[in-house]
């Protein structure tokens, strides 16, 4: 093992150049071909549509509600925010996917009956008897107009607080999976590029610190070449 890290780094200080720009063109073709798989298969409507589903099954057992609750809170969802068309929903930048969220949790808090359970998955950290008192809507007496509007408001806002969650912890997930997949697919051409023309030799431990650097190298490539693309286009 000693040998094989001496005889790498020792390579590497005497290729550094060309050794840089190795790295930068397998990131850059390891970005190229999952890029490329992102646009020829629905793997963000995938992971969105897991990810989201497991979300409000979570959220569904947190209100206290039975697992058909969340699948019913996700179709009131998709007919709000995008008229049914789940893959157009799913297929949306986090961002945009959640924006239309709350787009439709608006809907929903205008007409709370309506959408029991997705009102309930979705301010599933509120207190239960705020989320009662918006369910039932305000009444002459009981409770009193200021009381209802107060229980709103404390839901809208967990609502809303619930949302943005949702979108840091989906987008955070989805770089940290694309970002694994970047590394596992440079160990893979890593190993055959040092192997068809072995400047460094290939080993475990010369393969394994390639990858690693050229995976977190690709989103860098990425992010250079929008900034030229955006230039051209300029």
């Amino acid at each position: 093992m000693d040998g094989w890290i001496t005889q790498y780094f020792d390579s590497v200080a005497k290729h550094l150049s060309a050794y840089v720009a190795a790295l930068s063109i397998l990131g850059g073709v390891s970005m190229a071909l999952l890029q490329m798989l992102k646009d020829l298969l629905p793997i963000r409507q995938w992971f969105q549509k897991y990810y989201l589903s497991r979300w409000m099954k979570e959220g569904a057992a947190e209100a206290g509600l039975p697992p058909t609750a969340a699948a019913t809170a996700e179709n009131d969802l998709v007919k709000l925010a995008v008229d049914g068309d789940a893959a157009a929903l799913y297929d949306l930048q986090i961002e945009q996917l959640c924006g239309q969220y709350t787009a439709a949790i608006q809907i929903v808090l205008e007409y709370p009956a309506n959408y029991p359970d997705l009102l309930r998955v979705t301010a599933s950290q509120a207190q239960p008897a705020d989320v009662d008192v918006v369910l039932t809507g305000p009444e002459v007496a009981v409770p009193p107009a200021q009381a209802f509007l107060d229980a709103r408001n404390r839901v809208t806002h967990q609502c809303q607080r619930a949302i943005d969650a949702l979108q840091i912890a989906a987008g955070f997930r989805w770089k940290w999976i694309f970002q694994l997949a970047s590394i596992l697919l440079s160990v893979v051409l890593a190993w055959i590029a040092m192997s068809y023309k072995p400047t460094i030799a290939p080993n475990p431990v010369s393969v394994l610190v390639t990858a690693l650097l050229a995976g977190f190298l690709a989103p860098v490539v990425k992010d250079l070449l929008a900034v030229l693309q955006k230039a051209r286009g300029q």
